[in-house]
């Protein structure tokens, strides 16, 4: 009870902030439940399917606390909100939801995803994530980019750790993710100097600084050129070769620094060389294509700032077994700073002085 007294209180710090709303009924349903419940954001939005808000509800493993501010029209760049970790605008649209899991408000975040709104988010803020149409996850309703592609949402997920993130995912999905195969799997990795990074690092180079720590035996690479994947409609070419034409099982990049050196928002680039100046190197690549492309597609944070590798894997469940066993072995293999987990990946009680409580 006094870590959900903590979080209720952090939550009402954030209230009209990174927070929409509150549960008003959080302590009638936090009985209800296991104990130590993951606390869960929600996404404001209306396109999360009614059968969807059933499972968090009922599920006694998750208590709903908060509603999570979501960017203004679906914007790729929250300009109400700042990433409490790099300090620049907060990515869009699910924003609210990986900054509270970093106050310590909640456990989980859930949201929306059509062009990278839940994949990006998460890598800005050096959490793993998972958006689920792959698997048949998907919002309410059809909608259009701001580059007038027709598309359909899925629901995403937001946690500290893999385990979490899959665990949520399978409440979801009312099916296990866990994969008992050991067929070899073929993963594309980016060709050598047809991607480089905003740090000036080629991707290939950063793919390969984590890949090469896990046990190889059931992976066979493969390299590809993906040269122009920052260009949405590139970026699904290349993910509808790798799986139609070279018969690939799962597609690793390495994404990043996020909305750090540029802002990656649709609008300000369509404002000539101005706007395509602070809109270049964003660091989003694969991301903004995963979802249009309806794969399954996981991050999986690295110690480089804001960036992440990206697992995506082809439609259906047995794709998307295979990606959370490459995300989990790859996680085990990368080590974030201890002050970041001391900072924001354990809970603490929040000790400032409220002076306003002191006066009431």
């Amino acid at each position: 009870m006094k870590q959900l007294q903590n979080k209720l209180k952090l939550a009402k710090k954030a209230l009209n902030k990174s927070v929409s709303a509150i549960n008003p009924n959080i302590y009638d349903e936090h009985n209800k439940k296991d104990d130590n419940p993951a606390f869960v954001g929600v996404k404001n939005t209306n396109q999360i399917p009614d059968e969807i808000i059933e499972r968090i509800w009922k599920d006694t493993k998750m208590a709903w606390l908060t509603v999570d501010k979501a960017s203004s029209k679906g914007r790729a760049i929250d300009t109400d909100l700042h990433n409490p970790l790099t300090y620049r605008l907060m990515t869009g649209s699910t924003s609210g939801g990986p900054i509270n899991i970093l106050k310590g408000i909640n456990d989980v975040a859930i949201g929306t995803d059509g062009g990278g709104s839940v994949l990006a988010p998460a890598m800005s803020c050096q959490l793993p994530s998972v958006i689920g149409a792959g698997v048949g996850l998907y919002v309410n309703r059809k909608k259009r980019s701001t580059e007038g592609q027709e598309f359909t949402g899925s629901i995403g997920v937001i946690a500290k750790e893999i385990t979490t993130v899959k665990e949520i995912t399978e409440s979801l999905l009312a099916n296990s993710l866990t994969r008992r195969s050991e067929k070899p799997l073929k993963v594309m990795i980016p060709e050598k100097g047809s991607v480089i990074c905003p740090d000036g690092r080629d991707m290939q180079e950063k793919v390969m600084t984590y890949f090469s720590r896990i046990e190889n035996g059931s992976y066979a690479t493969e390299k590809m050129h993906m040269s122009g994947i920052a260009e949405r409609t590139q970026g699904m070419s290349v993910v509808k070769d790798a799986f139609e034409n070279k018969q690939a099982d799962i597609i690793l990049t390495h994404e990043g620094p996020i909305d750090v050196y540029g802002y990656g928002e649709t609008i300000p680039m369509t404002f000539g060389a101005i706007g395509q100046d602070i809109t270049k190197n964003h660091g989003k690549y694969l991301i903004r294509a995963a979802n249009m492309c309806q794969t399954t597609a996981i991050t999986v944070p690295t110690k480089d700032l804001a960036s992440g590798l990206v697992i995506i894997a082809n439609r259906g469940i047995e794709n998307a077994k295979a990606a959370f066993r490459l995300a989990t072995e790859l996680e085990n293999v990368i080590h974030l700073p201890e002050v970041w987990k001391r900072y924001f990946l354990m809970d603490q009680l929040d000790d400032r002085l409220n002076l306003k409580e002191r006066w009431e």
